[in-house]
C-alpha cells in the first residue's frame, strides 16, 4: 500500500489583544473568549489564493492562524507562493465587543479601520483605538452593463465599491524595504514562522483592540 504524507506548518499568525479578554500566558479564566465575539474571513481573492496554495486559516480564542502545506522534508511551501503575495481578512465584531473597545463612534457603514501589515518592515503592532477610520475599496468591483447608443456597442463597466459593515480590514502585503518576515530565506521561500523552526509561539503581528 502506498502512503502519502501531507504536512502543514504555520505560515503566520496574527494576535488580537483586548484587556477584557485573557490570553494563554495570563493564566486567567477562558470563559470570556474573544473569538466568541468576532468573525474573521478572507475576501474572495484571498480564498482563491488559499485554495490554490493549500493554505488553511482558523480563528480561535485570540489568534488568527494560517497554515500552509509544505514539502515533506523541508520548510518550503509545497506550492511556491507568488512574489507579490498578499492576503486580506475582513473582521466583524459583535456590538457588545465594539462598545467595550472604546472605538470611534463614527465606526459603521463604509467607515472602518484599515490595518496594513507590510511584510518588509519592522512594525509589529497596531492599536485600533489610535487608528483613523477610512473607506477601503473592495478587490471585487461592481460590474454594470452600459447599453450602447447609435453605433456604439454596449459594454460592461467596473465600478469600485467600498467594503461596509465590518470593524476592520486587515491587509498583509509584500511591501517595505527590509527582509521579508515570512521567510528565513526569501529566494528559496524557506519559512520563518513555522512550528518546525521553533516559532510556534511567535506572531507576525499584533492588533490591540483595547489596551
Amino acid at each position: 500500500m502506498e502512503t502519502t504524507t501531507v504536512r502543514y506548518e504555520k505560515l503566520f499568525s496574527i494576535l488580537l489583544t483586548h484587556v477584557d479578554f485573557p490570553s494563554p500566558s495570563d493564566g486567567d479564566s477562558w470563559r470570556a473568549i474573544l473569538s466568541n465575539e468576532m468573525a474573521i474571513e478572507p475576501d474572495e481573492p484571498t480564498k482563491k489564493l488559499f485554495a490554490t496554495h493549500e493554505i488553511k486559516y482558523r480563528f480561535t480564542y485570540n489568534t488568527l492562524s494560517c497554515y500552509i502545506r509544505v514539502e515533506t522534508a523541508t520548510d518550503r511551501p509545497f506550492h511556491r507562493l507568488p512574489t507579490n503575495f498578499s492576503a486580506r481578512f475582513i473582521f466583524h465584531a459583535s456590538g457588545a465587543l465594539i462598545a467595550r473597545s472604546a472605538l470611534s463612534p463614527e465606526l459603521g457603514g463604509t467607515n472602518t479601520y484599515h490595518v496594513r501589515v507590510k511584510l518588509k518592515t519592522t512594525t509589529s503592532s497596531a492599536n485600533l483605538q489610535n487608528g483613523l477610520l477610512t473607506g477601503v475599496v473592495s478587490a471585487i468591483p461592481d460590474v454594470v452593463f452600459q447599453p450602447g447608443y447609435g453605433d456604439q456597442p454596449g459594454q460592461w463597466v467596473n465600478y469600485p465599491v467600498s467594503i461596509s459593515g465590518c470593524m476592520a480590514v486587515l491587509d498583509i502585503l509584500t511591501e517595505g524595504s527590509g527582509k521579508n518576515r515570512l521567510y528565513k530565506q526569501e529566494a528559496s521561500q524557506l519559512l520563518n514562522y513555522t512550528v518546525a523552526n521553533g516559532k510556534s509561539d511567535q506572531h507576525l503581528y499584533r492588533i490591540i483592540l483595547k489596551a
